[in-house]
């Protein structure tokens, strides 16, 4: 009983718990919102949705400089002086928010040529980007309010933050798309944005003085030098991929039909619920143990534990999900994409060698490698780029989803050859 109590009441099981439940919520959401995409607005629509979200997530991301980890890691290791930790997060706050402004003007001013970008001739619905426009300091604030309640683990605020996103998305997107259709479901992704800060910030409110916040006029920016290498790797990735997957949508749509790039993007959609569970994993236990990991031989040991135990039950659930891939396109969607099933194939074996390269990949982090890793990164992106851009052409979504197999194959072989000495043990 003693055990039974002492484990329940550990910070890092409560942590993992509330880390599930809020899996568990997200896995639903996405199921329902899956399901009402395809029945609502089709293919198509799920498409430009598909572009619009990676456009988001762009913004959101420079808005942010990808220093989510180095500002959880500042905020834990300040927190008991008070005097320092005030004068940091109150200069990040004025910093995000001028940055956040003016990618909200650019955005705005550049209507047409964003618009363009991501949804090519539909010019119908440029209007969307100035919803986005007006929500980006919203959504940058409030990416900033969680790193900072991360780094004073508090893991269940945070965990409701997480869960009430979900939940509000949902129900704002299904009844948007019920409402006004496609309009409606590209519009929801920028309203989501105003809630999620209302929430955030009032438990970010708790802990510091929002008036003392406004009250401050400069931007100390010693505070943020040091936190740059960090986020320049997390910013790289988190700003070329969503741009590359645009262009592999629209040249989808212009080699073969927008429809088309809606099944690679349901495809997307259906990869992303199941990769949740290994890419959860890799950050919730295997980087902040690669990261105390001593020798060489102790990161051995977790590399293999993660193949041995991890991989070996994921290579076995691929095989499954592929087998009722027929099932799992009726559940999640509609008859109308059915021809998704054609993708499944090459979109599975390229998920079992992203899941085989992500264990040695967190190691760039976890040992702050820098070169390593853009070296690596660029590698792998200009081979989706040219596979993508010579396959699609001949073979449409399925050439998208074979560059894919492709990328993740020879990314996984270069990560061997970089991380040899972990992978091959000399024999004495």
């Amino acid at each position: 009983m003693n055990i039974l109590k002492k484990t329940l009441q550990n910070q890092l099981f409560k942590a993992a718990t509330l880390n599930s439940v809020s899996i568990l919520v997200r896995l639903i959401s996405g199921f329902i919102s899956s399901k009402a995409i395809a029945y609502f607005i089709g293919p198509s629509g799920m498409a430009l949705m598909g572009n619009l979200r990676n456009f988001t997530s762009t913004l959101e991301n420079i808005g942010i400089l990808g220093l989510q980890n180095g500002i959880v890691q500042n905020s834990a290791k300040n927190q008991e002086s008070n005097e320092q930790l005030n004068h940091w997060v109150t200069s990040l706050f004025c910093f995000f928010f001028i940055l956040s402004l003016a990618l909200s003007l650019l955005v705005f001013l550049g209507n047409g040529f964003f618009g363009k970008q991501i949804f090519g001739s539909s010019s119908n619905y440029y209007f969307i980007l100035n919803f986005i426009a007006f929500v980006i300091p919203f959504q940058v604030l409030h990416l900033f309010f969680v790193a900072i309640l991360n780094g004073f683990s508090e893991y269940k605020k945070v965990t409701y933050i997480s869960i009430f996103s979900y939940v509000v998305g949902l129900l704002i997107s299904l009844y948007l798309m019920w409402k006004y259709g496609i309009n409606g479901a590209l519009i929801s992704i920028s309203v989501l944005s105003i809630f999620q800060f209302l929430f955030s910030g009032y438990y970010f409110g708790q802990h510091f003085s929002l008036r003392l916040i406004l009250q401050n006029r400069k931007i100390d920016f010693r505070s943020i030098n040091h936190l740059l290498p960090l986020g320049l790797m997390t910013l790289f990735s988190a700003v070329v991929g969503p741009i590359i997957y645009i262009f592999i949508r629209n040249l989808i749509s212009k080699e073969s039909s927008l429809d088309a790039a809606g099944h690679y993007e349901a495809m997307q959609r259906i990869s992303g619920f199941y990769m949740m569970f290994v890419t959860t994993l890799i950050t919730f236990y295997f980087l902040p143990e690669l990261t105390k990991a001593k020798s060489l031989n102790d990161e051995r040991k977790l590399t293999f534990a993660f193949y041995k135990g991890i991989i070996s039950i994921f290579g076995i659930g691929l095989v499954v999900i592929y087998f009722l891939r027929h099932f799992v396109i009726q559940v999640l969607l509609t008859k109308e994409f059915e021809l998704v099933s054609d993708l499944f194939l090459w979109q599975l074996l390229g998920d079992f060698f992203k899941a085989l390269s992500l264990i040695l990949g967190i190691r760039f982090y976890a040992k702050k490698i820098m070169k390593g890793y853009f070296v690596t990164e660029i590698i792998s992106f200009i081979i989706l780029f040219f596979s993508s851009y010579f396959l699609i052409p001949k073979l449409g979504s399925e050439g998208a989803v074979m560059a894919y197999a492709i990328t993740y194959l020879i990314y996984f072989i270069v990560l061997l050859i970089y991380f040899r000495k972990l992978i091959y043990v000399k024999k004495s």
